[in-house]
């Protein structure tokens, strides 16, 4: 079965499916026509399908999904430098809740964050209930001091301070499988684009690294989180409405970099 459908009479011999697909599976005849070459190993990006500006192009591997067009309005420079660089880690939260439809949406985004050879194994557990997150708080604590591992922390949660999430009423952790080799890659590009689409519905995020580490390390903290058996937890964020607002960016160490 044919996995690249070409429309002849819409197809404008551009040659950009051809020029755009990562896995090189689409060829062009001696008119310009694109074809799918023989064995090819198509990875589903899409990529065929998405930039041919005449709907020429079908693609069987893609699932099937209402089509998003892209808006060709691009933030300006100075708008993305701004959300970058006024993005603080939040720990202090309002009481208010997060709304489950708002954190569905911005999951439903960053889904779509790249992952390797479109292989898309990153998995997401979210909570939006302040109670339950409070309870998974409550039992990474309690094998932070069974374990003795930090044993800063679980003395700063036996004095009342809340170090697991800070009081925050939801968080989400990203996982995939234990077998697949970029499950850490992928899931920290999918939070970090998360963390920026929070931001954009005022939510304030911090990464959940105690969570994360007690979720790898003790069983109990892994099935109140409900992580599928095979998966492993790479990263986390609480979030929550920000207490504070904050005035200016903090100085950080000067641009190390190499240039060639």
């Amino acid at each position: 079965m044919s996995i690249i459908e070409v429309d002849a009479q819409a197809c404008a011999l551009c040659g950009m499916c051809a020029a755009v697909c990562p896995a090189g599976c689409i060829g062009s005849d001696a008119e310009g026509l694109p074809y799918e070459k023989d064995g090819a190993s198509c990875i589903a990006c899409g990529h065929c399908v998405a930039v041919c500006p005449h709907e020429a192009l079908q693609n069987s591997k893609l699932p099937e999904e209402p089509e998003l067009l892209v808006s060709q309005d691009r933030p300006t420079p100075e708008a993305m430098a701004n959300l970058v660089l006024a993005r603080r880690s939040v720990r202090e939260f309002t009481s208010d809740p997060v709304d489950p439809a708002v954190l569905a949406g911005l999951l439903d985004v960053a889904r779509r964050s790249p992952t390797a050879v479109n292989s898309q194994h990153v998995g997401w557990i979210a909570c939006c209930d302040p109670a339950r997150t409070r309870a998974t708080a409550t039992a990474c604590a309690a094998w932070m001091k069974s374990s003795g591992l930090m044993p800063r922390y679980a003395e700063r949660w036996d004095q009342g301070e809340e170090v697991v999430l800070r009081g925050a009423p939801a968080f989400v952790l990203a996982h995939a499988p234990a077998d697949y080799g970029w499950g850490a890659t992928d899931c920290a590009i999918a939070l970090a684009a998360l963390e920026f689409l929070a931001v954009t519905s005022g939510l304030g995020t911090c990464w959940a690294g105690l969570l994360t580490r007690g979720v790898a390390n003790d069983l109990a903290v892994a099935r109140a989180v409900q992580l599928p058996a095979g998966h492993v937890v790479h990263g986390g964020l609480m979030l929550g409405h920000p207490k504070y607002s904050y005035r200016a960016i903090p100085p950080r160490k000067p641009l190390s970099a190499i240039w060639l």
